[in-house]
């Protein structure tokens, strides 16, 4: 990347080498059509040496608005991959995609609504995201049946499968079947990457007003991740709110996203941090896991919901790593623990998807790189079992 100073102008030549490193495929395409642009800029340079202030303003302002406007053309038109791992943004580097994500002041991120995803680079699969900001379809203000809130992370919203495939929208299914005549409502209220940190801040900011009758609570995956620079989710301070509505905003342009990884990339290096890492703080330790865990399910029973909650499966030992106890095992047990004996203090119906996962094999898209994220098949047998928990309670109700 070469500057070009001028006592009016300041122009900002990239190298065609840099481009295909930072940006890869399709890069080459966009240096070609902005290569103009920067000899246009050097001769308007040329030009305002003598023009008047008002001139030299302007000057300034038509081929930056022409690179601007050109540039996010071309990016939208290009494959080029702006996707970067903010390693600023400590919480979840993964949650990274500003067109699909925005960032919240006390959530972190949530998902941008009225959208569906269509970056290949997010995923192979398309998502559509509601007005409310979770996967489905739109959610009306007024319940008129019995409405149960799915609260959870990406195993609840369904990473990898069609939204007809996943869990929220099987159990729907099957209560559908079951009581035809009866008006089931099934929220996904799941968010890939949140904590319960993020679940019970959630819940009491916005899904309480949904009036759930049901809520079904799964976490623990991310919560046991390693805190991104020893900050744990309670410690985290986020920017004002003046700052991320203008990120918010400026964030869904590409050209944005691209100057924004051409600066992070020259000021920060990619770091690989492992699942199951046992060194560290946790993004939410396993007595803070425990407490909001508690605090859902009070608030759930103080506004007239039923609580239950789900003990997230991992990919069993026995079943897919021939007896091998992995470290992974070893935190998330600790977790799924930690729900057991609240349920059983707390008198709280539970659900143990882990012991219900370990009659049944093939359940995960990839149990030995991912052992996190289930298969349609996994995600009929949740819906399965957590059907027969709750029939009973919605019957009784």
């Amino acid at each position: 990347m070469v500057a070009f100073s001028d006592p009016g102008i300041s122009v900002v030549a990239f190298h065609p080498d840099s481009f295909y490193r930072i940006l890869g495929s399709g890069s080459l395409y966009l240096f070609n059509i902005l290569r103009p642009l920067q000899v246009f800029a050097l001769l308007m340079a040329e030009q305002k040496k003598s023009a008047s202030p008002a001139i030299k303003i302007i000057g300034t302002l038509i081929p930056l608005c022409i690179f601007v406007a050109v540039t996010e053309l071309a990016l939208n038109f290009f494959d080029t991959n702006l996707y970067y791992k903010n390693q600023f943004f400590p919480v979840n580097r993964d949650i990274d995609f500003t067109e699909i994500y925005k960032k919240d002041p006390a959530l972190f991120w949530t998902f941008r609504e009225n959208i569906t995803t269509r970056s290949s680079r997010f995923s192979d699969l398309t998502y559509h995201i509601n007005s409310y900001g979770f996967r489905g379809s739109e959610i009306a203000p007024e319940k008129k049946g019995s409405r149960i809130l799915c609260l959870g992370n990406s195993c609840t919203f369904g990473w990898g499968v069609t939204q007809e495939a996943t869990w929220v929208s099987q159990l729907h299914k099957i209560l559908k079947n079951q009581f035809p005549g009866e008006n089931y409502e099934v929220i996904n209220a799941g968010v890939p990457g949140y904590s319960s940190y993020q679940g019970r801040v959630s819940f009491a900011k916005k899904l309480l007003a949904l009036k759930p009758d049901i809520v079904l609570i799964m976490f623990g995956w991310n919560d046991h991740f390693a805190a991104g620079k020893g900050i744990s989710d309670q410690e985290q301070k986020m920017p004002g709110g003046f700052i991320i509505t203008m990120h918010n905003f400026f964030s869904q342009f590409k050209t944005y996203q691209l100057m924004r990884k051409l600066i992070l990339s020259a000021s920060e290096k990619q770091e690989f941090v492992s699942l199951g890492q046992m060194e560290g703080k946790r993004r939410v330790s396993p007595d803070e896991f425990y407490l909001n865990l508690a605090g859902i399910a009070h608030l759930s029973r103080k506004n007239h919901a039923v609580p239950v909650l789900l003990v997230p499966p991992i990919a069993g030992s026995r079943n897919y790593f021939n007896g091998t106890v992995t470290q992974l095992h070893v935190i998330h047990e600790a977790y799924q623990e930690r729900i057991r004996l609240l349920a059983e203090r707390e008198n709280i119906s539970v659900i143990d998807l882990q012991a219900e996962f370990d009659r049944h094999r093939n359940l995960y898209h990839d149990a030995y790189g991912d052992p996190t994220h289930f298969n349609e098949l996994g995600h009929r047998v949740a819906a399965q079992a957590i059907a027969r928990k709750i029939i009973p309670v919605l019957v009784s109700r």
